[in-house]
């Protein structure tokens, strides 16, 4: 798992996640659907009721990591331990 705060470009090491009914089902059904094809080079958004928030989410495999094209940043966090 990794998590990048966009904003202030670094990683999260903790990160606490307050969601509404909506949110979370929202957030449930993406990931189902990524999930079907965890290979596919997809992701999704989930913003709050009122856009002042949005969470972004993924699924890195070895393959992905190995052939994706990601940010340096990205790339970065990714080697995080």
């Amino acid at each position: 798992m990794r998590m990048l705060d966009a904003e202030r470009q670094q990683s999260v090491k903790v990160l606490q996640l307050y969601l509404s009914v909506r949110e979370a089902t929202e957030l449930r059904k993406r990931l189902d659907e990524l999930l079907v094809d965890p290979e596919a080079n997809e992701h999704f958004h989930v913003f709050a009721e009122d856009m002042s928030r949005e969470l972004s989410c993924s699924i890195v495999t070895p393959r992905k990591l190995a052939t994706g094209t990601y940010t340096e940043l990205e790339r970065n966090i990714f080697g995080e331990k």
